[in-house]
C-alpha cells in the first residue's frame, strides 16, 4: 500500500512524520477532507474562528506534494436571511 504524510499548515505547523498506509491517493485525499472538517467543527464548537487560509498537504515518502487541501475549499456558508432581503 503507498504511504503518505498529511502536513498540516495552521497556527502551529504539524508535519506528519509517520505517516500511514492508504488504498490510494484518493483515499490518503478523502482522509486529508475529513481531517481538515474535523478541525474546522472543532473551532465552531469551541467558539473559535476558523482560519480558511489553513490547509493540509498529502505528501508521499519521499516529501513531494501530490495534493493541497485549502480550507476554504471544504465549507460553504450561506445566510438564507441575506438572500430573502
Amino acid at each position: 500500500m503507498p504511504h503518505y504524510h498529511l502536513n498540516l499548515f495552521n497556527s502551529a505547523d504539524t508535519y506528519d512524520e509517520e505517516g500511514r498506509d492508504f488504498k490510494d491517493l484518493a483515499a490518503a485525499k478523502e482522509e486529508a477532507i475529513r481531517s481538515s472538517r474535523d478541525l474546522m467543527a472543532e473551532h465552531v464548537k469551541a467558539g473559535e474562528p476558523i482560519d480558511l487560509g489553513h490547509y493540509i498537504e498529502v505528501a508521499d515518502d519521499e516529501g513531494k506534494v501530490l495534493v493541497t487541501i485549502d480550507f476554504r475549499e471544504l465549507i460553504t456558508i450561506t445566510d438564507s436571511k441575506a438572500a430573502a432581503a
